[in-house]
């Protein structure tokens, strides 16, 4: 018999609760072993109109049943702090030095942070989920691109945050200790939402997807293996963007954490997972890589298009079919992991699901 996992789970985007029948999503996960399933709760971020708010909830509250019926767990993916105008606090986005403002909310300004844990309180009040999972949006974004994978230098910007109305009272900008302050300011919103879960869900676990690579400096000696080394720089979790996810861990304010790592190359994968071993004694326990199913790889999504006859084209060879999975999570079970996320249900194809079943 093949070495087993021990958990796996599934980030299920909106894109999903709004096109998969509930029934039809929980027997297709069955079908793969996967046992934890994370929905997306904050459904008026992703900007379907085609459906209410309270229709979209009306979904997932389908979707939990289906899951628990078939002895499921689920953790909601929860953000509100990626903006959407609907938020009354809308305007407490971070302001970068040149005046531009992002789409994620100051998470310093204590009107952002009490609006988020409204949020979160009702969101435990109003869904019968077994934990929670924090989205990725708990940075401070110098308006780098999302995807780290990206190699030329034009296609990163840094622009110091944040200078919003709050900041520029409270933090110590452009001095040597305001990174820390940034950071501090991140971790005390982690460490109040992770609070309210344990008084209000007692033993529910609280997670977040956290952002690769954590510190860039710890791949120098394999620089050469790395085609992206020079962009981590900027996109480094801990000192670019302040999300200090594994003190978060260290602290005890998170459960796990999901570290990103959607690479096709098997050595990138390996690399991020050694890194997170490095950071944490118990990694096998308490952090659950997140592999990219599908189009979800950072080498696919460089593409300049799907046609081949683009200059640049996407290369279908560097999508993670179910060879490119099995070999992935043979690695991580190699290396002694023994828990795994994908990303995302949105591109789970049916020869995904008899790989994770072997392994699970």
């Amino acid at each position: 018999m093949a070495a087993q996992f021990r958990r796996m789970a599934m980030w299920t985007w909106p894109g999903a609760v709004y096109n998969e029948h509930p029934q039809r999503m929980v027997e297709r996960l069955q079908e793969g072993h996967v046992d934890i399933v994370i929905p997306y709760i904050c459904g008026q971020r992703d900007g379907h109109t085609c459906w209410t708010a309270e229709e979209y909830d009306e979904r997932l509250r389908a979707i939990i049943e289906e899951a628990h019926r078939a002895d499921m767990k689920v953790h909601a993916c929860f953000d509100e702090v990626n903006a959407y105008r609907a938020m009354p606090v809308y305007d407490l986005r971070q302001v970068r030095k040149d005046g531009s403002i992002g789409s994620v909310l100051c998470h310093a300004n204590p009107a952002v942070v009490d609006y988020v844990l409204d949020k979160l309180r009702w969101t435990l009040a109003e869904f019968d989920c077994d934990g929670i999972n924090l989205e990725d949006g708990y940075i401070f974004n110098q308006n780098t691109i999302y995807d780290p994978a990206h190699t030329t230098g034009e296609l990163f910007q840094v622009v110091p945050v944040c200078y919003c109305s709050y900041c520029q009272e409270h933090a110590p900008i452009e001095k040597p200790e305001w990174a820390q302050w940034k950071q501090e300011q991140l971790t005390a919103l982690i460490a109040a939402e992770s609070a309210l879960v344990r008084k209000q869900k007692p033993g529910a676990p609280f997670s977040v997807a956290a952002r690769m690579p954590y510190d860039r400096s710890f791949y120098a000696p394999h620089k050469q293996e790395v085609p992206y080394f020079d962009g981590w720089e900027v996109c480094q979790s801990r000192d670019a963007l302040m999300a200090d996810w594994a003190a978060w861990l260290r602290r005890g304010h998170i459960d796990f954490a999901c570290p990103m790592s959607y690479f096709h190359s098997r050595r990138l994968v390996e690399l991020e997972t050694q890194e997170c071993r490095h950071l944490s004694p118990t990694a096998a326990n308490d952090i659950w890589i997140g592999l990219g199913l599908g189009e979800c790889t950072a080498e696919y999504r460089q593409g300049n298009g799907d046609d081949p006859a683009t200059e640049n084209a996407k290369d279908p060879a560097l999508r993670n079919d179910g060879a490119a999975i099995e070999a992935l999570l043979l690695d991580q079970l190699r290396v002694g992991q023994e828990k795994v996320v994908f990303f995302s249900y949105e591109h789970l194809l049916d020869e995904h699901l008899s790989v994770m079943a072997r392994y699970r």
